[in-house]
């Protein structure tokens, strides 16, 4: 995004009020985000991919808009139940599990998605009469970096098209009904056409299969992280994969979407406080009291957030190197960027910080996990996370030792 979505004054206030580092996330714009995709796919289902962001407090702002869930470890399931998601209304989707974490994902009544052939065969000679979604790979790849393209004859992910007969085949035999089909090419892309080829391919294999309800098309919507970064046209996407869309409406068939990252990542915004200003032959580092324990996505996809300076946002530009505290080479948030002149003492704002942030973080070096803010519709700050402490953190370490009692 290449202005900051938020107003300083109040970012400025949220850190003095509940202290650095912290997450803020804006109700505003998520639920602007949902508006978005509903208006431009009109009678389509939304699942929200939950491993974007899992907060509670997301997580049941999801169910009153009537956003279901894609769900993809046992965890994630239990969480959206706790939060008010139906049953029928999680997609399971997990990748190279038992047969035992499946049957227990069908025992709870989720729509339980199936990526390898040998799970169906295991599952179907065991559940005569049950219904199935099936993830295939057609070979349609898409993404902001190697590591989240998930379609392609590189990809680990679903069975290749051209194992689809024998995938009917064997469900036919033991009575197992194949009621849906899957795909996720991959996650970030801004690109229109990547996704209106994926939504063209699967909707003509959904004609070679009787008893079809849905369609999932998967996600990959992108944000547009970058300043000069083309933001990704929704409703192009509509309009190029019309009748794909059209047809499988008109054959009775439900189309679904499962986005994570579009409906979170510019809702959210990592605070920090700048610690210290260090000067080499080479660099200006600005030293946070965060880092890649917290948004690790910098340092593991290369990944570009627009950094702001809050308590200096007027001043003259000048080069930094924004890192953390974590001991590694690897830990920072910008290498080579024009920020206005970082002071220390002074508040940074990291951009586009709602996905795949703080539900990737961790206590690395020991560290604590950050505050978390919702900033309501109506203004208000409202703190949904605690900050957590050392102490904490030191005495969850502690009581995983069991020897002791052993």
């Amino acid at each position: 995004m290449s202005t900051i979505p938020f107003d300083r004054a109040r970012l400025l206030e949220i850190a003095s009020t509940f202290g650095t580092p912290t997450y803020v996330y804006s109700e505003a714009l998520i639920r602007s985000r949902i508006r978005d995709i509903l208006d431009a796919f009109e009678g389509m289902r939304l699942l929200y991919a939950m491993k974007a962001n899992s907060h509670p407090w997301i997580l049941k702002m999801m169910a009153a808009e009537g956003v279901g869930i894609d769900a993809v470890s046992p965890a994630e399931a239990l969480v959206a139940l706790a939060c008010g998601h139906d049953p029928g209304h999680v997609f399971y989707s997990p990748n190279n599990v038992s047969d035992e974490e499946l049957d227990w994902a069908w025992r709870n009544n989720f729509v339980v998605n199936f990526g390898e052939l040998q799970r169906i065969e295991s599952f179907a000679k065991g559940h005569p009469g049950a219904e199935i979604c099936v993830r295939l790979n057609l070979n349609i790849g898409a993404g902001h970096h190697e590591h989240v393209v998930t379609g392609g004859t590189k990809s680990m992910f679903g069975i290749p098209g051209n194992y689809l007969e024998q995938v009917l085949n064997t469900t036919r035999q033991h009575g197992v009904r194949v009621v849906g089909i899957h795909q996720h090419i991959g996650s970030g892309s801004t690109d229109p056409q990547p996704l209106v080829e994926g939504i063209e391919t699967i909707a003509e294999v959904a004609r070679q299969i009787d008893g079809l309800r849905f369609v999932n098309m998967g996600g990959g919507f992108g944000v547009s992280y970058e300043p000069d970064q083309t933001p990704l046209d929704l409703k192009q996407v509509a309009s190029g994969a019309d009748a794909a869309l059209s047809a499988l409406a008109n054959s009775g068939v439900e189309v679904w979407f499962e986005p994570g990252r579009f409906l979170v990542a510019e809702a959210g915004v990592l605070l920090v406080r700048t610690n210290s200003i260090k000067q080499t032959a080479d660099r200006t580092f600005a030293g946070t009291d965060s880092g890649m324990n917290h948004l690790i996505r910098p340092s593991l996809y290369d990944a570009f957030h627009g950094i702001y300076n809050l308590s200096n946002d007027s001043a003259d530009e000048s080069v930094f190197d924004v890192v953390g505290n974590i001991c590694e080479t690897g830990d920072f948030f910008a290498r080579h960027r024009r920020v206005s002149e970082i002071r220390e003492g002074d508040y940074l704002a990291i951009l586009d910080a709602g996905a795949y942030a703080m539900s990737m973080a961790t206590h690395y070096n020991l560290r604590p996990l950050p505050a978390e803010v919702a900033l309501l519709s109506t203004g208000e700050a409202r703190l949904i996370s605690a900050r957590s402490t050392a102490e904490e953190v030191a005495n969850d370490i502690l009581q995983r030792d069991v020897s002791a009692t052993n």
